[in-house]
């Protein structure tokens, strides 16, 4: 018999006893509480008769005492037990044979605390037997009539007695001597006997009936617990049957497959199995391991194989990585320079209109080139698991309105619409990877507008269940459905004649990778000609506006204000450009610099002069920058100046060693100036001039025609810099209005001047 039969048998052998063994202790409870309620029937019975005997007892000798005494408390006591056992007066809870023995004294008062209910209403709810309660109820009337002698004896001691009609409206002389001779006459005896003899014939017929009752109660109970003992004993017998088969067939025979299992797990191939000893399901496993043991052998024959091919592939793996880090180095490095010294030369007044134009496209291609570096080290990240989400609380509102801003700009100059529709049930203030959840709103609804020629473009944002959702939807050229299957993979752009769009093809990849660390979904729906529409979620947690750090946006930071104190800077970078191009960016505001080509050599002049901050890049020959920050912070005499670390590695764990290190921040190159000055903001507590500054006086430009500021909002929107440097001569505007137009062209800020537009527009109406 095969295991899973042999288990359904036990199972249904083991149950069935089991609901036998229940259906019979059932019985048994059943029978001891018919036993149990035997005896109660047999004690209240018992009770009440007690009762009716002694409350006759008790108005005997309370009448008798009185008689004899002439105390009116026994009188009080005789009408008070008989008014309890007709209902009267309440019942005493403890109402037993010597409740009144402890009521003898002048002043004693009895405590009835119980309830009002007769004593032949007690015998009808003990359920007794017509012919017995008949005999109790013939006993209390024949205790009626004893009661009238004992009223005749008790009115004669205070000289009241029967009229010829029964009732007491004699009055007389106290006639001691009959009210003795009543309560001592044949007649009270024979009365009281009268009273004892049903009394006691139901307590025969009582007893027989209760001890029949009791005795086939007990019989049925030992019968049941024959029954329960026997099933009991056999149950018992079965469950070890089943146990000894378990341990024989299952157990012992798993024992042996493990122990074969973790030899062959050791490589002991001498592991003899024999599988035709057990048909049954532990033989199918025998069989099975018998057929990894050949398998094994197979696979330790490859084995070497297998190690060399990882090898290989370990070594290709470190060597792309070391490529990528090495690529971004060298690359950042002279894009640095590029960036850095165009920038520098913008700002120069002896260049023409031409030569800046020629800056700007070299601005724009670094930018490019850098962008592409991004995104190839960004997807390399995620394939390596090194990249990590930063949650940090911020104004959720205020991102929408940001691309909002922004993309209504860049939709307005193709002649798109834009829309954004949000919930009415979004959250404020949220706590998510802010610079994340831009990029990949900046992804998708760039590659919206990159696909779209006419129609809208729209944003739904949506919250549910602690999720954002987002829907990105555009009237585009569409995808295919060969193209849908591929648009997230690396590499994957999506072609058509009448478009030709830059890029590596990581965006989109990057965005899923993004949104999944995220713990999100994206899903993408298109038909070709029609449109895209892009879904995913990210989750969230709820913030608040006390949460979020207060920065500057370095962004808007524009110059330095003239300083009446001096500040010394040390910059240290082994690549000579990179030092002019930091060094020249900080004389423009006459910080005293100092420069310094490797670690050793920043050591000398921090010692020798007094220097409130440095910039220190990390790999240098001779003494790398980590380890000349070590020794700074490790100096007794350590000032606890602010170090910048520069750096072609972006890499998060860059960042964590110059940290560790103990530098104050971290600067990736390639840098803006920007970024130096909200550095040098921060640390030094210089002040700064912002570019809101410079768009205030841009309000005070001087008022010129109408059409000028017409034609100027029209190239404006269309972003035609010809055009616009054309009217500015056509008008001859002064150099103050024209230095400040132009410099909002150069920064690409459309959209201000537009706003200067509007604004000279509206007043002129």
């Amino acid at each position: 018999m095969n295991l899973k039969r042999l288990f359904m048998l036990l199972f249904i052998l083991n149950t069935g006893l089991f609901i036998l063994v229940v259906m019979v202790i059932n019985r048994y409870q059943k029978s001891t509480n018919t036993l149990e309620q035997a005896y109660q029937m047999q004690y209240k019975s018992l009770v009440l008769a007690h009762e009716l005997r002694q409350s006759s007892d008790d108005l005997t000798r309370m009448a008798r005492t009185y008689v004899i005494t002439g105390n009116p408390l026994f009188k009080k006591q005789y009408q008070t037990v008989l008014d309890i056992r007709n209902g009267v007066k309440p019942r005493p809870k403890r109402y037993n044979g010597i409740f009144w023995d402890f009521l003898t004294l002048d002043g004693s008062i009895a405590t009835l605390d119980g309830k009002k209910i007769p004593l032949k209403e007690l015998m009808k709810e003990a359920n007794f037997p017509e012919e017995e309660l008949n005999l109790l109820f013939t006993s209390q009337n024949e205790s009626d009539d004893l009661t009238n002698l004992e009223h005749k004896a008790m009115n004669a001691i205070i000289g009241v007695f029967q009229d010829k009609n029964g009732n007491y409206t004699i009055k007389s002389k106290p006639n001691y001597k009959l009210a003795r001779e009543l309560m001592y006459s044949d007649e009270y005896h024979k009365a009281k006997i009268r009273i004892m003899k049903p009394l006691d014939k139901f307590y025969k017929m009582f007893e027989t009936r209760t001890k029949a009752k009791v005795k086939e109660a007990r019989v049925i109970v030992k019968k049941l617990e024959f029954y329960v003992t026997v099933i009991v004993l056999f149950s018992i017998i079965v469950f070890l049957l089943s146990f000894f088969i378990i341990l024989f067939r299952i157990v012992q025979p798993l024992e042996l497959l493990r122990v074969s299992m973790l030899r062959l797990s050791k490589n002991d191939m001498s592991v003899e199995l024999d599988k035709d000893k057990y048909q049954d399901e532990i033989g199918d496993m025998i069989g099975a391991v018998d057929v990894f043991k050949d398998n094994t052998k197979k696979l330790i024959a490859s084995e070497q194989k297998i190690k060399l091919s990882m090898q290989e592939a370990t070594s290709a793996n470190k060597a792309k990585s070391i490529f990528l880090v090495r690529m971004s180095h060298e690359l950042r490095t002279p894009l640095n320079a590029i960036m850095g010294f165009s920038n520098l030369l913008k700002k120069s007044q002896n260049i023409n209109e031409q030569e800046r134009k020629n800056l700007t496209i070299i601005k724009k291609s670094a930018n490019h080139l850098l962008n592409i570096i991004n995104e190839i080290l960004e997807l390399s990240k995620i394939e390596a698991g090194k990249i990590e989400i930063v949650p940090k609380s911020f104004n959720f509102e205020e991102l929408l309105k940001e691309i909002e801003s922004i993309f209504e700009f860049r939709c307005e100059s193709k002649g798109l619409k834009f829309k954004l529709i949000k919930s009415e049930n979004l959250p404020s203030f949220i706590k998510v990877d802010e610079l994340r959840l831009r990029q990949i709103l900046i992804n998708l609804l760039g590659n919206s507008i990159k696909f779209t020629k006419k129609g809208e473009i729209s944003l739904y944002v949506y919250e549910q269940n602690k999720k954002l959702f987002f829907e990105v939807k555009d009237t585009g050229i569409g995808i295919s459905k060969v193209n849908l299957k591929k648009i997230f993979k690396p590499f994957e752009q999506v072609k058509k004649d009448d478009y030709s769009q830059n890029g590596t093809g990581l965006g989109l990849s990057i965005t899923k990778e993004l949104i999944s660390l995220m713990n999100g979904t994206i899903y993408v729906k298109s038909n070709l000609n029609k449109g895209s529409e892009f879904y995913f979620s990210i989750s969230y947690e709820d913030s608040s506006n006390d949460e979020i750090d207060i920065k500057i946006d370095k962004s808007s930071i524009k110059s330095i204000q003239n300083q009446n104190f001096e500040k010394s800077i040390l910059v240290v970078d082994d690549i000579k450009e990179n030092r002019q191009l930091v060094t020249q960016i900080l004389n423009q505001y006459e910080f005293k610099v100092f420069e310094a080509s490797s670690g050793t050599e920043a050591l000398e002049l921090y010692e020798k002069n007094r220097i409130d901050l440095i910039f220190m890049d990390i790999l240098m020959s001779d003494m790398n920058g980590l380890e000349a920050i070590k020794k700074i912070r490790e100096d007794k005499n350590d000032r606890k100046i602010p170090i910048i670390t520069l750096s072609a590695n972006v890499f998060l764990e860059d960042r964590r060693k110059a940290l560790k290190a103990g530098a104050n921040d971290f600067l990736p190159k390639p840098f803006e100036e920007e970024s130096i000055l909200a550095l040098l903001q921060k640390y030094l507590n210089v002040d700064v001039y912002l570019k809101e500054e410079v768009k205030q006086t841009s309000s005070h430009i001087e008022d010129l025609p109408i059409e000028f500021y017409e034609k100027l909002k029209e190239y404006s929107t269309l972003m035609r810099n010809e055009e616009i440097l054309k009217i500015l001569d056509t008008y001859l505007l002064n150099d103050s209005t024209k230095k400040v137009i132009i410099e909002l062209l150069e920064n690409f800020d459309y959209q201000q001047i537009i706003n200067l537009c509007d604004s000279k527009l509206n007043k002129a109406v």
